[in-house]
């Protein structure tokens, strides 16, 4: 049965351990190889689309992770590192699916182009680090 551990990294790896999920929380992105052994390299958008979280080590990700862009079609969830296996999607199920991520990413991004996104950001990250209440 494959485990997956938890890795916070600044930066995600070109090469993923099978059963590793790494998570770069300072660029909201997580990756994993698909727990099928297939090999596809499966992206997360955090908080986008996937909430990541670990305890003792272990990762869990919520909603499930669907591998629709894959042969495998994969579709699981990670509770505290341990798989449980969900029903694939079907072809008309993924495509949309797919379909409502792009849109969901699209719609995210033309958010943050506003002129007021880069300054919020930024904002946001300065509060998040210094750990202090602050008022603009």
């Amino acid at each position: 049965m494959v485990r997956f551990s938890y890795r916070a990294v600044e930066r995600l790896p070109k090469q993923l351990e099978q059963g590793v999920l790494y998570h770069s929380p300072e660029f909201e992105v997580a990756a994993l190889s698909c727990v099928c052994g297939c090999g596809h390299r499966v992206m997360l958008l955090v908080p986008d689309s996937h909430q990541v979280s670990q305890q003792n080590g272990f990762a869990t990700v919520r909603p499930s992770i669907s591998v629709c862009d894959a042969v495998c079609k994969s579709h699981y969830i990670s509770t505290s590192g341990q798989v449980q296996w969900l029903a694939a999607f079907s072809d008309a199920v993924a495509s949309s699916t797919m379909r409502r991520q792009i849109a969901r990413h699209v719609d995210r991004e033309a958010e943050l182009q506003t002129w007021t996104g880069p300054a919020d950001r930024r904002r946001a990250r300065f509060a998040a680090r210094s750990r202090c209440c602050i008022r603009w």
